[in-house]
């Protein structure tokens, strides 16, 4: 199969082209044809060696967590699908399979789901990591309820954009912040206080929106972004960072500081594990139009460098997509 590799860690140059052997598929598994392959700051990160510490790292290594595509194959138990279906998957990548930036790619049939037909590959390539990661902050570990007040620090960029729409369909009155360029589009997605970063103070207007102190907060951009953000969050409020690996901060002394104020602290990181079930139901919300898909920007294979040049300056509104192959 071709495929986008890299032999080293690195800067966007390490990108090789070329082939690599064609995975087989293992027994739970299902091999994917890849149309479209979603970007995100984990794949740079991934690509400058960053998570060694959480998975094995074999070159020639292929990068990439999200794909859209084609049932190729079946492995040995997989009765839930057949040969071409149209799905999308977060992919075994993060156990350490072969990401996503290739012709080919494995997934646990767990983690498959059919992409609704209105869907196109590059709209479902977008969604798996970012609105899982969403998903989960919101629901999983953030328990947010009808009612509350939340506030999303970064609501423009791919985790932000369905983190905003998943807490407004759950009830909630909705802050958000962005740049200036972005405040339409968040108003757009109905968040009540949308906050321009760039010549508002956080804090003050948060203190004018919910003087009594917000029910939930998800920091989606890095902590030192966001000084002082427990004072935002109320007494045994919920506050949920989204882990950057870059700009953490000191997570045991956050969550012991925490502890002393009754506010339950999370570090939600995205488990794929069995995600089937909620891509499905994120698919649904798509199609009964519930929430709205974030800006999708499509960028050939070729210009892998490119987009990981984009991505990793920060600042993205919605998702950057890879086209691997023309639709079928």
């Amino acid at each position: 199969m071709f495929a986008s590799y890299i032999n080293e860690t690195g800067g966007p140059e390490v990108f090789q082209f070329g082939e690599l052997p064609t995975p087989d598929p293992g027994p739970g598994q299902v091999l994917i044809k890849v149309i479209c392959a979603g970007v995100n700051p984990a794949d740079w990160k991934n690509r400058q060696g960053m998570l060694a510490q959480y998975r094995p790292y074999s070159f020639p290594y292929v990068i990439g967590f999200d794909a859209a595509g084609i049932v190729a194959a079946l492995g040995d138990g997989v009765d839930s699908f057949s040969i071409g279906d149209r799905v999308f998957t977060p992919t075994d990548h993060g156990q350490g399979g072969q990401g996503s930036y290739a012709e080919y790619t494995l997934a646990g049939s767990d983690k498959v789901a059919l992409m609704p037909p209105s869907l196109s590959f590059e709209s479902a390539a977008s969604i798996p990591v970012a609105a899982l990661t969403a998903w989960q902050g919101i629901h999983d570990r953030g328990g947010l309820s009808a009612g509350d007040t939340a506030y999303i620090h970064g609501g423009s960029g791919g985790v932000g954009s369905f983190a905003v729409q998943f807490a407004k369909a759950a009830g909630a009155r909705v802050a958000a912040s962005c740049s200036s360029n972005n405040v339409d589009y968040l108003a757009s997605l109905g968040v009540d206080r949308v906050i321009d970063y760039t010549c508002e103070d956080i804090g003050t207007a948060l203190g004018e929106w919910a003087p009594s102190g917000l029910d939930y907060l998800m920091e989606a951009v890095g902590v030192s972004t966001l000084p002082r953000a427990l004072d935002l969050v109320r007494d045994r409020g919920t506050y949920v960072s989204i882990p950057t690996l870059v700009d953490d901060g000191d997570i045991v002394a956050a969550a012991h500081a925490a502890v002393g104020r009754g506010i339950r602290r999370e570090f939600s990181v995205m488990d794929d594990g069995g995600c089937a079930g909620q891509l499905a139901t994120i698919a649904q919300l798509l199609v009964e139009q519930t929430i709205q898909l974030p800006p999708v920007v499509t960028y050939p294979l070729s210009d892998v460098a490119l987009v990981h040049g984009i991505i990793e300056r920060g600042h993205t509104r919605g998702k950057l997509v890879l086209r691997i192959a023309e639709d079928p």
